[in-house]
């Protein structure tokens, strides 16, 4: 690793190999990165609406759509129309899809430890408070303005 390289191409590299590594565990399960992050908010608060999974994933509708196919398809989940507004759709678990959970929740852990774990308390609160500023000074940016 070059002293000169840009340290946004550092964390751009270290954030593909974090996400290459928890997608190659997840499809050990049999879902992808983006039907964790489905699964993940449903385990959380099950009967959300398309439209908040959506929000929530900062997808198209129509990438929304096709996630929640595939995990129907795979029985993972079940759509129903709400029951005061029935243009609006909820999903929820099924039995399948709430036994995923305990899985792999741990495997996201597993893989920060994998990276971070010979880090000491005090690297590790450093890196965290480095990268929240760096975050919280590109989010602010436009605002400031």
């Amino acid at each position: 690793m070059a002293e000169n390289e840009l340290l946004s191409a550092i964390i751009k590299r270290l954030t593909h190999a974090l996400a290459e590594t928890f997608a190659e565990q997840l499809r050990r399960h049999g879902i992808t990165l983006a039907q964790w992050g489905v699964l993940r908010h449903l385990w959380e608060h099950e009967g959300r609406s398309q439209v908040e999974l959506q929000t929530l994933l900062r997808v198209e509708a129509a990438t929304i759509t096709g996630l929640l196919q595939r995990l129907e398809r795979y029985g993972l989940i079940y759509r129903q129309a709400d029951e005061h507004d029935k243009r609006m759709q909820r999903v929820f678990l099924t039995n399948e899809g709430r036994a995923l959970a305990p899985k792999v929740r741990h495997l996201a852990e597993d893989i920060n430890l994998q990276a971070f774990g010979d880090f000491s308390p005090e690297e590790h609160h450093q890196l965290r408070h480095l990268l929240t500023r760096a975050l919280h000074n590109l989010t602010t940016l436009g605002e400031a303005h």
